[in-house]
């Protein structure tokens, strides 16, 4: 089976599938800006906002045109190297949403692999409705992680017997702790803090409020605290958050204990590898919570702000998960908190509730959802093989005697070494 897999910072499911898929399966790997590219030369740059504006009436010559060469495009890609189906992490993106018809001139499934792992309450109800009224689902058929976001997807529109659930590709990595990196031996303890950007999870997302301003501020003095009391602090910046200027700012305020006792990791750094050679996990609605509760991490989470707790309907419900992760309601607590949370024995109740709560949110981890999802292509895959007439079969053998354009050759080379490189970060070389 030949694959051909957009890679949108999907790279470590990307590995956990050539893992599992061994010699039989050969994944061939585009970079996304190949069609993003291509669309931003027709449209307008404001299709990069909310989802309503690709949909918006007057753009339909602009759909139309961009149809036309995505087909182009992946006609290009199909010359001297044929694939069974196109694989890619979501058919939300504005840039593919012209896949499934495109693939199907050439006979073979749009299959999503879907990256998206934890659905809020807010996710659940307000982005199910937007995406159903302006991006539905389009994949012939989709894999996702839990049978909570196949609901979701269903509340988007997408037709029940499409949507399967394997579990995450990527988290296959944690039930195999054979290969996890060794933890720290210096004796201190590592704690570990998911930084985000200070409007995110709110409705009012990219409106420039500055919602969570004060609790991510006493969540770092509280971190620095601990750092003043011989604690090695990571703090990952969400990939969105500037590097260079959160590393400014964080040296100009912790002074000397930069880079000894405070680390500031880069936003694409693995964080699987970072959560089980962590000690503790620290954050506020972030899905490496969840990730932590997994591998049997003690995880605090930041519960104090009474936006939150207004808002609590809408987002995932940390704070009622007191009985399986430490929930700090005063910022003055979280230093204190870290470390009770460290000498916390993990008793067998609590196990359980953990894993209830993970399945939920995050489905099966028992390693093989890798080898779930590979099924679901193959059957895929063999499905769209029987179905091919005459003129697919022709319109197939002639784009397989030509020669691939050059700007193919290279972005499928970018694409290739930006995945080697992620993967070898990922395995620690």
């Amino acid at each position: 089976m030949k694959l051909l897999v957009l890679d949108h910072f999907f790279a470590q499911d990307i590995e956990s599938l050539r893992k599992a898929a061994g010699p039989d399966v050969d994944l061939h790997i585009v970079d996304y800006d190949l069609f993003r590219s291509e669309a931003l030369r027709i449209f307008p740059p404001d299709v990069t906002g909310p989802l309503e504006v690709f949909a918006r009436p007057e753009y339909a010559d602009h759909r139309r045109r961009f149809e036309t060469k995505f087909g182009e495009l992946l006609e290009d890609l199909f010359t001297g190297r044929q694939f069974d189906a196109f694989v890619a992490p979501s058919d939300v993106f504005f840039y593919l949403r012209p896949a499934a018809r495109a693939c199907h001139r050439l006979g073979i499934p749009f299959f999503v692999a879907q990256k998206e792992t934890t659905i809020s309450e807010l996710t659940m109800t307000a982005d199910a409705e937007r995406v159903r009224a302006f991006a539905p689902p389009i994949a012939d058929h989709m894999t996702v992680c839990s049978e909570r976001h196949r609901q979701f997807q269903l509340r988007a529109g997408a037709v029940p017997d499409r949507v399967t659930v394997t579990g995450q590709p990527r988290f296959d990595y944690y039930a195999r702790p054979e290969e996890w990196p060794t933890r720290n031996a210096d004796g201190r303890p590592t704690v570990l803090f998911f930084s985000y950007l200070i409007d995110a999870y709110h409705p009012a997302e990219g409106t420039g409020r500055q919602v969570w301003a004060d609790l991510h501020r006493r969540t770092e003095l509280g971190l620095w605290e601990l750092a003043r009391n011989g604690w090695r602090v990571l703090i990952k910046p969400h990939p969105q958050q500037n590097f260079r200027s959160e590393r400014t700012r964080i040296a100009k305020e912790v002074g000397e204990l930069i880079d000894r006792d405070v680390f500031l990791v880069r936003a694409d750094e693995d964080a699987r590898r970072l959560i089980v050679t962590s000690d503790v996990v620290v954050g506020f609605q972030s899905t490496a919570l969840l990730e932590g509760m997994l591998v049997g991490r003690p995880v605090v989470y930041t519960g104090w702000d009474t936006e939150s707790s207004r808002l609590a309907a809408e987002l995932i419900p940390f704070p009622e998960w007191a009985d399986a992760i430490s929930v700090v309601t005063r910022p003055e607590a979280l230093a204190e908190t870290v470390e009770a949370a460290l000498e916390q024995d993990e008793a067998d109740e609590r196990r359980a509730r953990r894993e209830g709560i993970v399945t939920e949110y995050l489905g099966p981890f028992d390693g093989l959802a890798s080898c779930r999802t590979l099924d679901q292509i193959q059957a895929c895959v063999e499905s769209f093989e029987g179905r091919r007439d005459a003129a697919t079969l022709a319109r197939r053998a002639e784009l397989a005697a030509r020669r691939p354009p050059v700007r193919v050759r290279r972005s499928t080379r970018r694409a290739f070494v930006r995945l080697r490189r992620a993967v070898g970060e990922a395995l620690g070389r």
